[in-house]
């Protein structure tokens, strides 16, 4: 009498395996990603600067999809890397172009509503601009809101300050001073606009050291616990 006994297959046994670990890896790089993406945004808001530049952060574990591997990667970057660069080294900001000062709105200027920037030629039969995002007006464009020039005086350490010959806004901001304000009794005031500096210096605001070694470690704990699982 002979009895045969079935021996595994162990090549199929190997790729259920690496297929397990490489299901639980990709898991928890996903899984790791973004509370690390969110740790950096809640930087920049705990910094006062703002939830538009947290919201640059953006991440994304690989490989895509349902797909897995044994080996998997993740990669956590910001839309806006000159900026969030400046505020990890602390970067000096000087002038360009041969401009002798830089003018920092106070929060006295306008925001602008919406800007399509600067012609970039004909495409398709259309005129394409350059996109910028809406901030403080510039200089040009509060001379051109107001139909006022500026008015400088000195400030401390060589410093300049732009000031404008305005009317306050009934509720909020400020208006131009017109003949028709003026005969309605409303007054005008010099309103500090900008403030004119040779060099403004970001200082050390965020770190990624920190977030990228706490990375590691979500990263460990979360495979161990997708381990378990299979």
């Amino acid at each position: 009498m002979r009895v045969d006994v079935g021996l595994p297959n162990f090549g199929t046994l190997t790729d259920q395996i690496e297929g397990g670990i490489a299901k639980a890896a990709t898991r928890a790089m996903r899984a790791s990603l973004i509370p690390t993406r969110d740790e950096l945004r809640q930087q920049i808001v705990s910094a006062g600067l703002g939830a538009r530049l947290a919201n640059t952060w953006t991440g994304r574990a690989y490989p895509d999809g349902e797909k897995n591997s044994i080996n998997p990667g993740g990669f956590i970057w910001s839309r806006a890397p000159s900026i969030i660069a400046g505020f990890v080294a602390g970067a000096t900001i000087r002038p360009v172009a041969g401009a002798r000062y830089l003018w920092i709105p106070t929060d006295n200027v306008p925001r602008a509503r919406s800007r399509s920037g600067r012609q970039l030629g004909m495409s398709g039969g259309r005129m394409r601009y350059e996109r910028r995002a809406a901030g403080a007006l510039t200089p040009e464009e509060c001379v051109s809101r107001f139909n006022t020039e500026f008015i400088l005086r000195p400030g401390r350490n060589g410093n300049l300050l732009a000031f404008m010959d305005l009317i306050a806004g009934r509720s909020r901001g400020v208006r131009p001073n017109t003949p028709g304000r003026r005969a309605r009794g409303r007054v005008s005031k010099l309103t500090l606009m900008f403030t004119l500096t040779r060099q403004a210096r970001l200082p050390k605001l965020l770190d990624l050291d920190g977030p990228a070694q706490r990375w590691t470690s979500r990263f460990d704990a979360a495979f161990g616990e997708e381990l378990q699982r299979i």
